[in-house]
């Protein structure tokens, strides 16, 4: 499996992107200075070994990993707040957009 071109991440990594600043402004106040994170060729393939972007003052953060078994590619993402029961929420992100699959985990 070959890791999708610059341009598809681009698009991908941008609706990632919202994805966390959404969830983030729903859990608290997002930092300013919040370095989302990037998608590239290192991005892992498998979720034995995702990624993790922790988020300061959440008490959490994002999980994620490209599943390049689906046509198209598309990011998994799942997030949650250790201290909000019921907080955790699964994404599967491609480039049309960000779709929620679970909910309530966590």
């Amino acid at each position: 499996m070959k890791h999708p071109s610059r341009a598809i991440l681009k698009a991908i990594e941008r609706n990632f992107h919202e994805v966390i600043r959404g969830r983030v402004a729903l859990l608290h106040e997002p930092p300013a200075n919040l370095k989302l994170p990037r998608l590239d060729e290192t991005t892992p393939t498998t979720e034995d070994e995702r990624a993790w972007f922790p988020v300061p003052g959440m008490c959490g953060g994002f999980a994620y990993w490209l599943d390049l078994t689906s046509e198209p590619p598309k990011l998994i993402s799942e997030s949650w707040c250790r201290v909000c029961e019921g907080s955790g929420e699964r994404h599967e992100i491609d480039t049309a957009g960000s779709k929620l699959v679970a909910e309530g985990f966590v």
